[in-house]
């Protein structure tokens, strides 16, 4: 009973002092949002694939370009290495955007082509469907859930034929949970290995053409370890595998399935990875924030001080002890904690979608219901609530009844912990908002790079067309659009690429990029042609190529003809390097030749509208167009969108790092209105005592408001040269960079200094403008 009383005094307390609560459960609610979605993150991150019952015992055969290989290389390897149980090659990146038809229904598709053991090899969880024959026949397909539902509805899809681009179909014979949380990327479809060929013409089961389409997945037996037997398997692979008989590749690599998702990824991978300093980070930054919160509960609950000294002192009076006092105080900050964290739970739950668009990927705050979690977040309540009240508690359970009385509590009380803190919390705002300056002024310039070609209002779209005259239909009613400057077509954009073919250049053994493209085409992008050998094009072997191609080559400027591996090939001219990707990838060496798509048996990849006037109007427009005729939702890009998009991680970066910094200042703010609050208390007297000798409202003000934000010039001077140098490390990374400023770590400084300014203004104003008496009587 005694303590049901104790507890309606606190809420009458918290009750009289609206301002004080709100500050302290929204402080400490908004780090606990973060606290939790960042660890629920951080585990999700840090079990990946543990799902796996033989995860210990699969690994991937690599090289040092990548983690993929041909069809056929993971079954020569079961032959010849009795180390190997078992082996799943599977092509992930190869079987894109298929059209797949039920009935009147049509939906794109992304699929993997895999070996009939898939659901054996691994341990993901099918829906319905036996793991040991969902894939027995050729023609067998398991969907993912959200697949299934979208074609089939509340349908049973187990049975059901589905048409893929008219040429094929598949049996569905399973339904498969969404692979999530694994460095198997999610697919809608998974079909039989032998049926890639169908799909990509240089895919096959026995020839290893395709050198980099397939993760050849190999299962060991129990205490094997192949990576003892890399060095014989690179000289085999110099027998009988080309990349390493033409010296492309020159390492192989056996990894761990449970290494490779925070590995560094490869030059190409089909994989999922992750980034563990990133997490490192993210955790960091959190209990950064979650310290922040508890200093700030301190400082405000030390500025309530007198207030409550005032209770504890009639208490002591009425015969309560000093230690009854002290886990009363420590009650009280437990039970405010645990408070703010159901608050903060709430928060987190409305947040989880802007954090997983965010940080691009999919949290699942149900999966934290568990007793661990639970059992978690019942320590990390109790340690918060113990380290927030303990100092408040020590301090106003010592206050003694005859100092309150007199006043000179208050006067006692010493404010160098908040000095500190509010000094090295500015710090911390002042080097994260300069971060978060170089860092969104770096990516920004790398987006508007030049890169050698035009990128503006040119919208790059996949051939969905099924037929040549459906492609017909769908040109004419671009080219009828007024917002459509010019239509082209081409396999590949300067942005992807094309296609790759690694062979011998003039006896060398080069990776180039390909390129082909229609005349609308070529001119769209604004290519720029130095030298034309006027030589007659013969469409498949006659090739212009840049001027990287030729250095590459060694090939003198006036050369009319180079040799792929034996064959000799005519150059039509040179064309001036761009850039592939974006300003930071390495140019490669290229090869174009035009194309008249128009002629019989030339099906293009791409259909390039370069539109004018309104993007978003004119994207509209020409997405009407494309699904009126294919029936098929409409997924084109503009090209400076897909450069944008090269850099999401780094956005995504700053983003954080611009939320975080919001959050800082707002902790901040915070910190000072409580600093202020108390510091004006204890001084009070003293300003009312220079009012009577003279000193005006004025001369005042600017003496209080010029303490606060000397700790922010403090803070600026410590600040600036160590965020310069960990700014100046960080863009070193980057060749193409931004010249650090000085005004970027001024601003960041005045910026600071404002929103100081304005959160103690107020309370030093009106402790300035004060009648003096009135505050001689307080104290």
């Amino acid at each position: 009973m005694n303590n049901l009383l104790n507890f309606k005094s606190f809420l009458k307390f918290l009750s009289k002092n609206k301002a004080y609560t709100a500050i302290d459960v929204f402080g400490l609610s908004v780090s606990l949002m973060f606290v939790i979605l960042i660890a629920v993150y951080t585990v999700q991150e840090l079990s990946i694939d543990n799902f796996q019952e033989n995860r210990e015992r699969i690994y991937v055969v690599a090289h040092e370009s990548g983690d993929a290989v041909a069809i056929p290389i993971a079954y020569r390897l079961q032959e010849r290495y009795p180390e190997i149980e078992r082996v799943c090659p599977v092509v992930f990146n190869n079987i894109s955007d298929l059209q797949v038809f039920y009935g009147d229904r049509k939906l794109k598709a992304e699929a993997c082509c895999a070996d009939s053991s898939f659901f054996s090899f691994f341990s993901f969880r099918l829906l319905a469907g036996n793991s040991k024959q969902v894939l027995n026949d050729q023609y067998d397909a398991v969907l993912s859930e959200t697949f299934a539902r979208k074609m089939f509805g509340s349908e049973d899809p187990v049975g059901k034929s589905l048409r893929i681009s008219d040429s094929t179909s598949v049996i569905v014979t399973g339904v498969m949970a969404d692979i999530r949380r694994s460095i198997v990327p999610y697919k809608d479809m998974v079909i039989r290995l032998e049926r890639a060929q169908e799909f990509n013409g240089s895919l096959s089961m026995t020839n290893d053409g395709n050198a980099g389409s397939t993760t050849g997945f190999l299962m060991m037996h129990e205490g094997a370890d192949l990576r003892l037997r890399t060095d014989d398997i690179l000289e085999y692979f110099k027998e009988y595998f080309w990349p390493y008989k033409l010296g492309v590749w020159k390492e192989v690599r056996i990894i761990p399935m449970k290494d490779i998702y925070f590995s560094e990824k490869p030059g190409y991978s089909s994989l999922e990875h992750g980034d563990k300093l990133f997490i490192l980070v993210l955790m960091s930054v959190g209990i950064l924030i979650l310290i922040f919160a508890v200093f700030n509960y301190i400082n405000l609950t030390v500025a309530q001080a007198g207030q409550r000294a005032k209770e504890m002192a009639t208490r002591r009076l009425l015969g309560s002890s000093r230690m009854e006092l002290f886990l009363r105080l420590m009650m009280e900050s437990t039970l405010m904690t645990l408070f703010s964290f159901l608050f903060g739970l709430l928060l987190a739950m409305a947040a989880v979608p802007f954090a997983n668009s965010l940080l691009d990927t999919r949290i699942v705050l149900s999966d934290a219901f568990t007793p661990a979690y639970i059992g978690a977040a019942v320590v990390l309540i109790l340690l918060i609530g113990v380290l927030s009240g303990l100092l408040p508690a020590l301090l106003i359970s010592a206050s003694k009844p005859i100092d309150v009385v007199r006043g000179t509590f208050r006067r006692r009380t010493k404010m160098v912990f908040s000095k500190c803190f509010i000094t090295i919390q500015n710090i911390i705002t002042i080097a994260i908002l300069a971060a978060a300056l170089v860092m969104g002024l770096q990516i920004n310039h790398m987006i508007e790079a030049p890169l050698g070609y035009n990128t503006a209002n040119i919208l790059a779209a996949d051939n969905t067309c099924r037929s040549d005259n459906e492609r017909a239909a769908v040109l004419d009613g671009l080219r009828q659009l007024p917002c459509v400057k010019s239509v082209g077509m081409s396999e590949g954009t300067p942005f992807n690429g094309g296609n790759n073919l690694t062979g011998k250049y003039e006896g060398k053994s080069l990776s180039f990029q390909q390129l082909v493209v229609d005349s609308a085409a070529f001119n769209m992008f604004g290519l720029q042609i130095k030298q034309d050998n006027h030589v007659a094009s013969s469409d498949n072997w006659s090739w212009y190529l840049t001027e990287r191609a030729f250095r590459d080559m060694e090939l003198p400027e006036d050369a009319k003809v180079f040799h792929l591996n034996e064959n000799a090939v005519p150059i039509l001219g040179v064309l001036k390097d761009f850039h592939l990707h974006s300003v930071i990838d390495e140019s490669s060496p290229l090869m174009l030749r035009f194309r008249d798509f128009n002629k019989p048996n030339s099906w293009p990849w791409n259909i390039l509208v370069e539109v004018q006037g309104n993007p978003y109007t004119a994207y509209r427009e020409v997405s009407e167009v494309f699904e009126q005729v294919t029936k098929i939702d409409f997924e084109g890009k503009y090209i400076d969108q897909q450069i944008q998009e090269r850099f999401e991680s780094q956005i995504r970066m700053v983003k954080i790092v611009v939320i975080f910094a919001c959050v800082a200042i707002l902790i901040s703010l915070l910190g000072l209105l409580a600093m202020s609050t108390y510091f004006i208390q204890q001084r009070s007297q003293e300003i009312a005592i220079r009012k009577v000798f003279g000193s005006d409202d004025r001369s005042i003000l600017i003496r209080l408001v010029g303490t606060f934000l000397m700790y922010v010039v403090i803070a600026f001077v410590i600040a600036t040269p160590v965020s310069w140098y960990f700014m100046k490390q960080w863009l070193s990374d980057y060749s193409y960079r931004i010249s650090l400023s000085p005004l970027i770590f001024i601003a960041a400084g005045l910026f600071c200094l404002v929103i100081s300014f304005f959160s103690v203004f107020f309370q030093s104003w009106r402790a300035a403008n004060a009648n003096p008496v009135e505050s001689v009587k307080d104290n």
